[in-house]
């Protein structure tokens, strides 16, 4: 494959005083999703996210870091190479969002994520991941792409699962949610992508993995279904209206033909908010001792335990710095 493969990477510091300020004056209020302030929040993460892509991806044409504002401290440190300036680019907000300035300011990953494909200069290959999504050991562009399309990480659900979003939406009903209430979940909104794209009840479930991407899938899409896109750029906070955008290009891909499923989702997930120390442990060993993982995900460090934190920074530290 001779075609260049970026990588794109979402990120804002919640804790800084000007967007706390901008969030809280745009906090849609009680039963909102997305508003937690964990969903915001910054233990550096972006500084291994970003160091293990240029370790071990090497061959990545540049890395884009989208954000809003801002620029991470690892990337002025960096950009003192001039050769960094060039191969790491700050995108912001208001540039993805050229002729849809009166959306912003958008406060929701799901959101932001379906508008980096208008990203200025962006590869027509491209890679996305969270801040939380971590390369631990070498990657080449086969792992990610084909010579026809996307390599994808997940399996497929049953029909069945399409009755969930109705038991949900009774739950909240029954919490007193509100009438406009609706759930928000990360495999609904693979459902509700799927269904775009005529999956109907069934659909292929994707982790927390880095996804292989391309922009004239989104492109394509946007020019065959005016307005669909647009609507799910909107949202300022996480809303139940909403689809998983990377899901939408999986099943645009599979049902073209030009997707690959991988065996492995090459991935060990951490829940740091939830795991106990031990566990935490064992999810390391594990990530040392299986040569098939590519990547960890770890969600919530900032919920973590001090112990928790500790682990998981010296495993971040030991294998990427």
């Amino acid at each position: 494959m001779s075609q260049p493969i970026d990588a794109v990477l979402t990120w804002v510091d919640g804790e800084d005083p000007a967007h706390l300020a901008k969030r809280r004056a745009y906090d849609p209020g009680f039963g909102a999703a997305g508003v937690e302030a964990t969903r915001f929040a910054s233990r550096d993460e972006i500084r291994f996210s970003l160091r293990a892509l240029l370790k071990f991806a090497p061959w990545l044409r540049c890395v884009h870091i989208v954000t809003d504002g801002q620029v991470p401290r690892v990337v002025q440190e960096l950009w003192a190479d001039p050769a960094m300036c060039e191969r790491i680019k700050i995108v912001d907000h208001s540039v993805i969002y050229r002729g849809h300035e009166n959306l912003l300011p958008i406060f929701s990953g799901r959101t932001i994520e379906t508008a980096l494909f208008r990203i200025p200069d962006l590869a027509e290959r491209y890679i996305y991941l969270n801040d939380d999504f971590f390369l631990i050991r070498p990657v080449q562009p086969a792992d990610f792409f084909t010579d026809i399309g996307p390599v994808l990480r997940g399996h497929w659900m049953t029909r069945a699962y399409g009755l969930v979003p109705w038991l949900q939406l009774a739950l909240g009903r029954l919490k007193r949610r509100g009438k406009n209430w609706q759930p928000v979940g990360f495999k609904l909104q693979q459902l509700r992508a799927a269904r775009l794209v005529g999956g109907g009840g069934r659909f292929f479930s994707i982790g927390h993995t880095p996804h292989p991407l391309r922009c004239s899938t989104f492109q394509r899409f946007e020019a065959a279904h005016p307005g669909v896109i647009e609507a799910n750029m909107a949202p300022r906070f996480r809303h139940g209206s909403q689809f998983n955008p990377a899901s939408l290009a999986n099943h645009l891909e599979l049902a073209a033909g030009t997707a690959t499923i991988a065996a492995s989702d090459n991935t060990v997930y951490f829940r740091a908010d939830v795991d106990k120390p031990a566990r935490v442990r064992e999810k390391i060993a594990e990530a040392e001792a299986r040569e098939d993982a590519l990547f960890i995900c770890v969600n919530s460090l900032d919920q973590a335990s001090s112990q928790v934190q500790a682990d998981i920074l010296e495993f971040l530290r030991r294998r990427i710095l």
